[in-house]
């Protein structure tokens, strides 16, 4: 029997024709009266008389709404199928913050935008009077049915001054919320609702949403919900004293001298107890709105940022509970203003709950703001008890609720020197801490600097109430559920290392983002301990004479991780990265040293380069190391000291040759700080890394001529890609100004006309991707006679892991972003895609023609920066 040989088969390559008519014929199957009209007709097709199917295929391709709309006026068939691509997302982009109210007056997108959602086009029902004077007359207000092909409803965040007009404790914002709430109802096909102004959301919205998990088909498409709140402290100041006695507007949490820190959170001593629980408070005196998201159906992603209301947390901890199965992204953000409050910090003691399991709605709560477990610990309150109860195993766990007033304080325990199985804790003798003042009470932020210590204890929990001899009727199953989350993160949340290493399940979670999150260095420690790397078992058990496998055979890591974001970098950070996560596996890492106080910084940049860059050189896409201080309002002098802090990570000649020099071949965004020496070395092995999409540096140190000019350095990095199109950079970021590189082709016969000028270059990745005329390799790497040009770096200092990694596989992947697109992340900072900044009118200067490509001229458009295109310009203010 004869084998064909493959070597020698030869392969048919399908012409365009072949593939068009093979996709035409798979669209046309069991449609035999189409395809009969279609072989009968003689000569060729117009574009009406294609099937509907192809039809939809190309205006599909039509993303710009403009040309949607001119052609749904062109034709009724065309009509009905730009329609739905129109109305597909409500977006809500609020103009530049330089623009005067005035001029912004003339056009008012979301009420006009809304009342078509909302209401039917009186100009239809008037045209259909006067051209048919004996049709039926149409019902009054009769709506339309465009609200049904919306996909995703957005309204961004704006200017301060305007945003606040809409405001929910004014009229306008009342009204906005009725009109957003009526329109919402009719999206029956609903996945993405973002509000990202700070102006507070009705409850009527929230009802509005619930209301599409109520259809009668059950199919509720809902599964991503992004709510910024307001701040809420002006409605809680209106209350009167009398309404509420016990209530402290604005107050601090204060931590009394000798309190102790658990794994669950703070322990107060024997002689300090914790304030008293409110009551009940009637609806009519609860300042929050209610319901909220306690009524939503099950998501696949919640965000919730500036959170300032105990009632909000409680109410995300039943939605947590309905989509324990369904939830994969969380991202928690508490209000700066609410930071230091009572029910924001973890806490931990016997008469202390996470959440009222009586309360049917917030304002029932008959228990304390303080918390068990903090926020975390009221989050998965529903689904998880940090409590442990003293029961025997294999009989079945109870947890009784008991009332915080009959429940014993339990005595302080004396410190022990012993560590805790799995868990690593500091105790409060940092040398380097003040040392604590002879009051009565220190504020909560001293709490944060007790954590820093390196001594690792163990702190005993508290006595825990014996259990009763009979289950009451109040008693309850224990809860011992876990979220599988794929992204959590977090903003200003202390973190419960309970709570973090019990309820979460680590070995899904593949992004992580931790901002001013207090006790963070002891999560890694955690980690770090919990999923250590694991020798791979012996043999495949086939035989009882399988041999152990051997200390040279690759260990097993139990961690996705591929997203880590942090605003303070530790040693425990590093070394969770360099031994926990496998290696060339991370592929995005972004690293601020925002909260560092005065003195040299906890990890050097050499540092990072050893733990983080070689380990996952060949798997990073986007790479951030910025070291400057958080922007706010101080004297000259800090603002002095912290105009230097940048300086401490930017990077050395060994760092800069190393990224530059092909081997990170993944690389597609890098925002580094750099070293005006070292400038015209990257610009030389910028060719080395042609995938990389964008660039930002904030800052260049030791310039020649003082300040730098953004756009002047731009201008040469432009060059370069004149002399080199293989390299497919767009944006690039500059001290405070960031600029485009588009290209055009000459159309007139003047070659200097900018007006020809398109932006082609894209963000996204794929192999069809084209940057400034030219197309590269496929898969977006450098060709194979670029290889490692020009490295003046060695790598034998790399351990044995990192050898091995060598071999393992750099394919591409595709950017996530792992966000949510919505506005602009500073709401003064918003682009307007028509806009062209004054100093660019005249742009002949700007151009950079190669005559060898046929008038292909490159040009430097600056524009603000598009942070919800690259995740660079995104993470560069440290918030979510």
């Amino acid at each position: 029997m004869e084998t064909a040989n493959p070597a020698n088969t030869p392969t048919h390559t399908p012409s365009a024709k072949e593939k068009t008519s093979r996709i035409v014929s798979e669209y046309l199957k069991g449609k035999d009266e189409q395809w009969k009209a279609l072989y009968e007709r003689k000569g060729n097709l117009t574009l009406l008389e294609l099937p509907v199917d192809i039809l939809r295929l190309i205006v599909k391709e039509i993303t710009h709404t403009n040309d949607l709309t001119a052609l749904a006026l062109t034709n009724s068939a065309l009509y009905n199928l730009a329609v739905p691509l129109i109305y597909s997302r409500f977006d809500i982009v609020w103009p530049d913050g330089h623009i005067t109210s005035s001029e912004s007056k003339s056009v008012d997108a979301l009420t006009y935008g809304l009342s078509t959602l909302c209401l039917g086009s009186p100009f239809a029902r008037t045209t259909r009077r006067v051209f048919h004077p004996n049709a039926p007359p149409l019902a009054k207000f009769m709506g339309n049915e465009y609200a049904k092909y919306t996909k995703k409803f957005s309204l961004g965040n704006g200017p301060n001054d305007w945003v606040a007009e809409y405001m929910i404790t004014k009229e306008s914002g009342k009204m906005l919320g009725t009109l957003v709430a009526i329109a919402v109802a009719k999206m029956k096909n609903l996945e993405t609702f973002v509000w990202d102004m700070p102006t507070g959301v009705l409850s009527d919205i929230f009802m509005a949403l619930a209301s599409l998990g109520e259809q009668t088909d059950n199919d509720c498409k809902l599964n991503r919900v992004w709510i910024r709140w307001h701040d809420n402290s002006d409605s809680l100041a209106g209350l009167s004293s009398a309404a509420n006695p016990g209530a402290v507007v604005g107050a601090s949490a204060v931590v009394p001298l000798g309190s102790q820190l658990t794994p669950i959170g703070i322990l107060l001593p024997a002689n300090a107890t914790h304030p008293p629980a409110r009551g009940p408070i009637p609806y009519s005196e609860h300042h929050c709105e209610y319901p909220t998201f306690s009524v939503l159906p099950p998501l696949k992603s919640l965000t919730v940022l500036d959170v300032d209301e105990l009632a909000y947390l409680d109410e995300m901890a039943v939605l947590i509970e309905r989509s324990q199965n369904t939830l994969q992204e969380l991202r928690v953000g508490i209000s700066a203003k609410a930071a230091h409050k009572d029910f924001v910090q973890t806490w931990d003691g016997a008469g202390l709950k996470q959440i009222d399991h009586r309360a049917r709605w917030p304002g029932e709560n008959n228990i304390c703001d303080r918390r068990l477990g903090g926020v975390l610990g009221v989050l998965v309150g529903k689904i998880y008890d940090i409590r442990k109860r003293g029961f025997s195993r294999g009989k079945e766990k109870l947890v009784t609720d008991i009332p915080a007033a009959e429940v014993p304080s339990s005595p302080t325990t004396p410190v022990s020197t012993d560590t805790q199985a799995g868990l690593d804790h500091t105790t409060p003798t940092n040398n380097d801490a003040p040392s604590p003042q002879p009051a009565e009470a220190e504020h909560i932020e001293d709490v944060d600097a007790v954590q820093q210590g390196d001594d690792v204890t163990k702190i005993p929990a508290p006595a825990k109430p014996t259990r009763p001899s009979k289950p009451s009727s109040s008693g309850r199953r224990r809860l011992e559920g876990k979220l599988k989350l794929q992204t959590l993160e977090l903003e200003r949340v202390p973190l419960s290392m309970q709570v973090c290493r019990h309820a979460i399940d680590w070995s899904v979670l593949s992004s992580l983002t931790l901002l001013e999150c207090a006790q963070h260095e002891n999560l890694w420690k955690m980690l770090r301990k919990q999923f250590q790397p694991t020798p791979l078992g012996p043999g495949f058990g086939i035989s009882s004479s399988s041999k152990p496998s051997s200390s040279s055979s690759p260990p097993q890591y139990h961690l996705a991780l591929k997203y880590i974001h942090t605003d303070i970098t530790t040693s425990a950070l590093i070394a969770f990265i360099k031994e926990t996560l496998a290696p060339n596996t991370l592929e995005v890492l972004f690293l601020q040293d925002r909260r560092r106080g005065s003195g040299p910084p906890p990890v050097t940049v050499d540092a990072i380069f050893k733990g983080a860059l070689k380990r996952h050189r060949t798997s990073l896409q986007k790479l951030l190391i910025d070291s400057s201080a958080k922007p706010s309002g101080q004297n000259s002098a800090t603002a002095i000291s912290d105009n230097i802090r940048w300086r401490v990570w930017s990077l050395n000649a060994e760092i800069l040759l190393y990224i530059t020099s092909g081997r990170m071949c993944n690389l597609r965004e890098l925002a580094v700080s750099l070293d005006y020496k070292d400038w015209h070395t990257f610009l030389q092995r910028l060719p080395n890394i042609p995938q990389l999409r964008s660039i930002n540096i904030p800052h260049i140190a030791d310039y020649v001529a003082g300040t730098f000019e953004p756009r002047e350095l731009a201008h040469q990095i432009a060059d370069i890609i004149t002399v080199r199109p293989e390299i497919r950079m767009c944006y690039v970021g500059i001290g405070a100004k960031c600029f485009e590189i588009v290209e055009a082709r000459d159309t007139g016969p003047s070659p200097m006309t900018s007006g020809a000028s398109s932006p082609i270059a894209a963000v996204e990745d794929g192999p069809t991707a084209q940057l400034n005329g030219s197309s590269t390799n496929g898969n977006g790497t450098m060709p194979a006679d670029q290889g490692n040009q020009g490295e003046d770096t060695s790598d034998e200092d790399e351990d044995g892991d990192e050898e091995a990694a060598d071999a393992d596989d750099s394919e591409d992947t595709d950017d996530d972003d792992h966000t949510p697109t919505t506005a602009t992340s500073d709401p003064d900072e918003t682009q307007s895609d028509n806009e062209t900044p004054a100093d660019e009118e005249d742009s002949d200067d700007d151009g950079f023609v190669e005559p060898d490509q046929g008038g292909v001229k490159l040009r430097l458009r600056e524009i603000l920066f598009y942070d919800d295109k690259v995740a660079i310009f995104r993470a560069r203010h440290g918030k979510l």
